[in-house]
């Protein structure tokens, strides 16, 4: 068994030159910049491995005053494609690279890059979708990195309100669920001091450290 650890370990702190190019290709980054990246990856790495208690620390570390536990483990299961319990280099770049790629969405707009993102962490039955039983965590979870106290998640404000008024804004053909494209308009989310302001909140924290 020590063995194979130590191989696996050690293979995953090494990019073959197949892997390289396949990252080119899904991310459209250059070979250079994907070793650069790759050996930042290893300073604060060194396994070549980030497992789900180092991802908890670093978000706590964004946000020490809020509740992370919900958001850390969706955004876990956004980067552990292979469910192996760890993030390798790989799964990790082909996410992270999208927060600050210019040309992901049609209107180069990198707050549409962060709700794309979004959207495909609770899209967890990976149907193009977000329905009711997925919109509530993500409601939720904003919630708790936002920092809104649970007696302010109230009337309007509670996260069952929240879902029906996302509904009711954002779902254009009526079939109860969002669509990305709904999801990432941004003419939806411009000014909406009901909800948005609670992303927006986030957003900017994050974008801020």
């Amino acid at each position: 068994m020590g063995s194979r650890k130590s191989k696996l370990i050690s293979s995953s702190t090494e990019l073959t030159t197949k892997q390289v190019a396949e990252i080119c290709r899904q991310t459209n980054l250059v070979n250079t910049e994907v070793r650069r990246r790759h050996s930042d990856f290893l300073k604060q790495y060194p396994d070549g491995l980030i497992t789900r208690e180092q991802l908890y620390e670093s978000l706590n570390e964004v946000w020490p005053e809020c509740h992370i536990d919900k958001f850390a483990s969706y955004l876990f299961a956004t980067f552990d494609r292979d469910r192996n319990g760890t993030i390798d280099f790989v799964e990790f770049i082909n996410v992270t690279h999208k927060l600050d790629s210019n040309d992901i969405y049609e209107h180069n707009d990198n707050e549409q890059v962060f709700f794309g993102l979004l959207f495909d962490m609770f899209d967890r039955n990976h149907n193009g979708y977000l329905e009711k039983n997925e919109l509530k965590p993500l409601i939720e979870s904003i919630y708790d990195l936002s920092g809104l106290p649970e007696d302010e998640r109230r009337g309007k404000y509670s996260s069952h309100a929240q879902v029906q008024y996302l509904l009711k804004k954002f779902d254009k053909n009526g079939d109860k669920r969002l669509s990305k494209r709904e999801f990432i308009d941004q003419e939806n989310w411009i000014n909406d001091e009901r909800l948005g302001r609670f992303f927006f909140s986030y957003y900017h924290d994050m974008n801020n450290q």
